[in-house]
């Protein structure tokens, strides 16, 4: 065997090593999405997770799970065979639920401004974060919401518009007409209390004026108040 064939086996045999964790990652992925009500993500660190979709009804005592969106009757739950982060995995002694929300949420942010998803605890749908007006405005953004703030960004209201799904709680909220359309005021991604009505200083006339103002520094064109 001259020195050409070995250098050719060797090269091969470390294309062969160099491939196989990507090979392993394609499977995983595949494994994970295979049955179509799965995502799977991986960063560029090479953490990666399943998260697979589950009505909210079943036993998921031995799952992390999260809900994504209001009134939904599924959360997305991790799936311990296709996941490598240790935050992440019931199993692994080192369970952190906020660590691993925060993984979930560097996943699906692709820098936009925008979140389609609101990662609420299961199962008492709390927040996670309090503490990021950034993560309150993506997600008002991400629901066709409209930030209104004024002089500071940490001071705001969220507008989002009503919907058949969500149109039930909407007796429950503060609303205005924008351009024909009516819009809520989502106390989840609101940090301004005199507009959010679970809050002690809730005062309606407060918000109207509120209202009022941020909706004319913001340019946005609120011709009807509902009084509900």
């Amino acid at each position: 065997m001259n020195f050409k064939t070995i250098f050719s086996i060797v090269a091969l045999a470390l294309a062969a090593v160099s491939a196989s964790p990507v090979n392993d990652i394609e499977t995983i992925k595949k494994q994970c999405e295979s049955d179509g009500l799965a995502t799977f993500y991986i960063n560029d660190n090479g953490e990666y997770t399943c998260l697979r979709q589950h009505p909210k009804k079943e036993d998921l005592d031995y799952r992390t799970c999260f809900f994504t969106n209001d009134n939904d009757d599924n959360v997305v739950c991790v799936e311990e065979g296709f996941n490598n982060i240790p935050s992440c995995s019931k199993n692994s002694g080192a369970t952190d639920y906020r660590e691993c929300a925060y993984k979930f949420l560097e996943f699906v942010d692709d820098d936009s401004g925008k979140l389609p998803y609101r990662i609420r605890k299961f199962p008492t749908h709390e927040k996670i974060f309090y503490d990021s007006y950034v993560l309150d405005h993506k997600e008002c953004r991400g629901h066709d919401g409209i930030v209104l703030s004024y002089k500071v960004a940490h001071q705001y209201i969220c507008l989002q518009p009503a919907t058949p799904k969500n149109s039930v709680s909407i007796s429950d909220k503060e609303c205005v007409r924008v351009n024909g359309k009516i819009y809520c005021v989502v106390q989840d991604n609101t940090n301004l209390t005199n507009c959010i009505r679970r809050d002690s200083h809730y005062n309606h006339e407060s918000c109207k004026k509120t209202l009022e103002l941020y909706s004319k520094v913001n340019n946005v064109n609120i011709t009807e108040y509902i009084d509900n």
